[in-house]
């Protein structure tokens, strides 16, 4: 029966029509045609079948290949290898073994062992079978340098083989976006081994409660880590140096602070109050623990073109891009439990292939658009990262890049987020688009979640090309809908849970608007005089100018 499943959807998604039994083709809707086709690719993309397309497995290979035979179909020109539309993308792998990790804090020779995923928490080593490392802990406040905004938390301490103890996030005070770059474990753990540092371990606060509960770690303890692999063999997004990396509940992280802040409520209070903090040795040390299976995977990117016909512009390329894989499948005690990443991002891939082809059937672009569909963002935004780091045009013709993930479609919005339009020209593009379709651009409505440094639009800020990454907001031309009350229960509910399948009610005219939102836009983008460029002295501009 599962078999026959799929196969119907093939047949389906081939014809750019949906099953005659789906529930959401019962109603008449508008533009027909489109919303036909974005639910063939959804049903295909979502189906159970792919086991929910993790990078580096046959479903997402599945996937992988109903995007190139799409690509073909549209007359995209191939970026791949080998002459096709496939980039490989090679993986290094590993999973925590079955033996438990283990971190203990000692004062002298008496040790106290904290309990994994009560009390803390860790991922395996991607670059040895077993790790383990002893060293004393220095408390840095949030462990941020950034003497833009009169921060410098390592100002007078030395830290060298120290493993570094850090606060969860950001002071509330930080720009949302700023803020999140300086906020991000990855930022914190570079600084950290620049000063010399072995490690570091996270604290939980109340406030990184709100945004990311540490209990959520126990849903991936068992799952694979990731990282693309370099011609050498050493991981792209691997941090030399970083030896030790782990996180501490809200309830255990009084214990570790003990010595320097004996009441660690009062210290968060301070922090997020922008008071100065104790910093300083801990009269602790940690010692971590882990052994971990390495293995090797292989994934692709799959990347086709557009061309543009403008003599010049035609070398400066857009890029449009959308992640591929979810979180795959697990063993449960009814049978197995897929993620079928309906939301996440399978919509995201259906706008993605509708939005190219009226790009691509349309008049030819002034500059050309590179479209790929990615693999790994669950996983790090690995995809991405690799594709920022070895792209398959001249770096330098890369100019920006408009990416889709997870646009929760179950209103019929009236208004958009664009997630980092403010740093550049592209926020000008997105109004002119919006504006066209009858949309109003408003601000982030959730800041505190910094989701502008969380997908892979954000791999290619940091090869200093603008980006940005759009979104429903919450009004609605419908009045009787409460978009924001929709959208905060699938977060609640179904993100990254088996409930993100083909069962939710996805608004379909919302589903077209917003496929037809990233046309104008690109075709907006494409079609202007300058190349898109940062602002005058944008952070991300600045930051990463000398990567361009």
């Amino acid at each position: 029966m599962r078999r026959r499943h799929l196969l119907d959807a093939l047949a389906a998604a081939a014809a750019g029509t949906v099953l005659p039994g789906a529930a959401w083709a019962r109603k008449p809707q508008p533009a027909q045609a489109e919303v036909r086709r974005l639910q063939a690719h959804l049903r295909f993309l979502a189906d159970p079948l792919l086991q929910g397309r993790e990078a580096g497995t046959r479903g997402f290979e599945l996937a992988a290949r109903y995007v190139t035979s799409q690509f073909a179909q549209m007359g995209l020109r191939p970026l791949g290898e080998a002459g096709g539309y496939a980039l490989l993308v090679a993986l290094k792998t590993a999973r925590l073994a079955a033996t438990t990790p283990v971190l203990e804090l000692c004062r002298g020779d008496a040790c106290e062992r904290l309990a994994y995923l009560d009390e803390f928490a860790t991922r395996p080593d991607l670059s040895t079978p077993r790790s383990e490392v002893q060293a004393p802990l220095a408390f840095v406040g949030y462990g941020i340098q950034a003497p833009r905004f009169g921060l410098d938390d390592y100002a007078g301490l030395d830290v060298k083989g120290c493993i570094v103890v850090v606060l969860s996030g950001r002071p509330p005070q930080l720009p949302t976006e700023e803020g999140a770059h300086f906020g991000n474990g990855r930022t914190k753990a570079e600084l950290a081994v620049s000063r010399g540092a072995v490690g570091l371990i996270s604290l939980a606060t109340p406030r990184s409660e709100i945004a990311a509960p540490f209990h959520a770690s126990r849903q991936y303890a068992d799952s694979l880590s990731m990282d693309w692999r370099r011609p050498d063999g050493r991981g792209g997004s691997e941090i030399a140096g970083l030896q030790a990396f782990a996180t501490v509940s809200l309830q255990a992280a009084p214990r570790l602070m003990a010595a320097l802040a004996p009441d660690f409520t009062a210290l968060v209070a301070d922090a997020e109050a922008g008071r100065p903090l104790p910093r300083g040795a801990l009269g602790l040390s940690a010692r971590l623990v882990r052994d971990s299976m390495l293995g090797e995977a292989l994934s692709h990117n799959v990347v086709g073109l557009i061309e543009g016909r403008h003599p010049r512009l035609r070398h400066e390329v857009l890029l449009l891009t959308a992640h591929l894989d979810h979180l795959g499948h697990k063993p449960g005690p009814a049978g197995e439990i897929v993620y079928p990443g309906a939301m996440d991002n399978a919509i995201g891939m259906a706008t993605l292939l509708e939005a190219t082809r009226v790009l691509a059937a349309g008049p030819a672009p002034e500059r050309s658009i590179l479209v790929a569909a990615l693999t790994a963002e669950e996983k790090g935004s690995l995809g991405s990262a690799c594709l920022a780091a070895h792209p398959p045009l001249p770096a330098e013709t890369l100019v920006a890049d408009v990416n889709i993930d997870m646009p929760i479609l179950l209103h019929d919005f009236r208004e958009v987020v664009a997630l980092g339009a403010e740093h550049s020209s592209l926020g000008q593009a997105v109004a002119v688009a919006a504006r066209r379709l009858g949309l109003a651009v408003v601000d982030d409505p959730m800041p505190e979640q910094s989701r502008f440094t969380r997908s892979d639009q954000y791999s290619f800020v940091r090869r200093g090309i603008p980006a940005l990454i759009l979104g429903p907001g919450g009004a609605s031309f419908d009045p009787r809908e409460d978009g924001n009350a929709l959208m905060r229960d699938f977060r609640r509910q179904r993100y990254h849970q088996p409930g993100d399948d083909l069962a939710q009610p996805f608004h379909w005219r919302a589903a077209q608007r917003f496929a037809q939102l990233h046309v104008e836009l690109l075709r907006q983008l494409s079609h202007e005089p300058h190349r898109p460029r940062w602002n005058p002295g944008d952070f991300f501009g600045e930051l990463y100018a000398a990567r361009r």
